[in-house]
């Protein structure tokens, strides 16, 4: 028992901050295995929730952002991408949430307040008593400007909530981020206790096998993740997706001009540089052949550049295209004009739909092009392909004949993360139980032999 106590002072679990929700603080369209995660997300304090899409982390963070709003009386700010914040208002009045779009410290109330991750520097940090992050895989980029900010600003907020899909597995470092933001390990601790140097590699760190399971219990102290209810032991019957088809569409590339500057062979598209080139000088054939895929059904078409969007709405006149210069407000309207399916025909790029924004209404889309972002491709694809979508999708592949690289690298990529996504998956689950069960066997028989040789029995 000492040694075991001794052990037991060695591992880190992430502290308790939060508190018992009552029953009747969750929301009655929570559906089981989401009363569940709201519950231990308001018992903890600061949480993540990596739940894949279309389980509900909308709700879920709702009504966290709520109990929370009700425990503290004191404002809850949330922080969403710009398309997301006006779907997340409208959704909150369908659930019976009260939320507050806000463009200022100004414009805050005591409740549930939303603003886009653009207007972060207009709000007083201190003025709130929890933060909610929707897509939190803003907290990814290790270096990135935003990514300290909100570390930073909210480092002694009582509550935070941080949700996303399912990260990267692979990429330690973006759950390093997400622990050192619910102050947890900053991401040089994480390093420190568990990964050594890779020697082939000192830029790349590796998990140490002897602190493998141990790593995955501490993750499970302050995140969920799950792909379905039945990780929790609920019936997921309902929540099986369709079939998903990714159809491709090869196009001849003319090297002529490339060759016409003293080259002897084309080469395969490798950089971002060489992908541009490659894009423009194909750019009229992709919009001709994006323009023979529409069925007359709604279909969303993602490009990457103001120009192929130009080169879109030339080949299909009645299609509503949405840029970044566009007003916040067009781009919602447009946004849920096409959710509404009042629009035949949406063009744009995965930046400004890519993330959070729900479209099920619609079983097409077309990509006239792909770049090496696996995740931007996911998360894409992931607007349609969701829980909740009753059709089989038809995603459409434009690529021309040298982009075969591109096409290698998203095929390993997508293998790699479901194979490890899956992996984190079951280990974080199997944390929770073995720490659950040696909790449970430590009150049956642990705690109760004990006290009785103290004589409290």
């Amino acid at each position: 028992m000492e040694y075991d106590e001794f052990i037991k002072t060695k591992k880190k679990y992430h502290p308790k901050s939060g508190f018992s929700i009552p029953e009747n603080w969750l929301n009655e369209n929570l559906f089981d295995y989401q009363r569940e995660i709201v519950a231990r997300s308001c018992d903890i304090g600061r949480y993540a929730l990596f739940m894949d899409t279309g389980l509900g982390k909308s709700i879920t963070q709702m009504n966290y952002a709520d109990a929370v709003n009700r425990y503290t009386n004191k404002p809850v700010l949330m922080l969403a991408p710009l398309a997301v914040v006006y779907q997340m208002v409208r959704e909150g009045e369908k659930f019976g949430f009260e939320i507050n779009h806000v463009r200022g410290q100004k414009d805050v109330k005591n409740g549930i307040n939303i603003t886009n991750y653009d207007s972060l520097h207009k709000f007083d940090a201190s003025a709130f008593s929890g933060v909610v992050l929707d897509e939190s895989s803003i907290l990814k980029g290790f270096d990135s400007k935003t990514r300290r900010y909100l570390t930073d600003e909210f480092r002694d907020t009582q509550f935070k909530l941080a949700c996303t899909a399912t990260p990267s597995p692979n990429d330690f470092v973006e759950l390093g981020t997400h622990s050192e933001f619910l102050n947890s390990y900053t991401v040089a601790e994480m390093k420190m206790i568990y990964f050594t140097q890779d020697r082939m590699n000192t830029q790349n760190y590796i998990l140490k096998g002897h602190a493998e399971a141990e790593f995955w219990e501490w993750i499970a102290s302050w995140a969920e993740c799950l792909t379905s209810p039945s990780d929790l032991g609920y019936d997921g019957s309902k929540h099986i997706l369709p079939a998903l088809k990714e159809i491709y569409h090869e196009i001849k590339h003319d090297d002529t001009s490339y060759l016409s500057n003293g080259a002897l062979f084309e080469f395969a598209e490798t950089n971002a540089t060489t992908i541009g080139r490659n894009k423009r000088a194909t750019i009229e054939l992709r919009a001709e052949k994006v323009a023979e895929l529409q069925n007359g059904l709604p279909h969303l078409v993602w490009c990457d550049t103001n120009d192929e969007a130009d080169k879109l709405k030339e080949a299909m006149p009645n299609a509503v295209e949405v840029r970044g210069n566009h007003k916040d407000e067009y781009k919602a309207e447009m946004a849920l004009a096409f959710a509404n399916s009042e629009i035949q025909t949406l063009i744009s790029k995965a930046s400004i739909f890519g993330f959070g924004v729900n479209f099920q209404q619609a079983c097409n889309m077309t990509f006239t092009g792909l770049n090496y972002s696996y995740e931007s491709y996911y998360q894409a694809v992931r607007r349609m392909y969701r829980f909740g979508q009753k059709n089989e999708v038809n995603v459409n592949i434009i690529v021309a004949d040298n982009e075969r690289t591109i096409l290698d690298s998203i095929h390993r990529k997508k293998e790699q993360h479901e194979k490890m996504k899956r992996a984190m998956q079951v280990a974080i689950i199997s944390a929770k139980r073995d720490s659950q069960l040696k909790t449970d066997v430590f009150n049956q028989f642990v705690f109760p032999s004990f006290v009785k040789t103290k004589g409290i029995f």
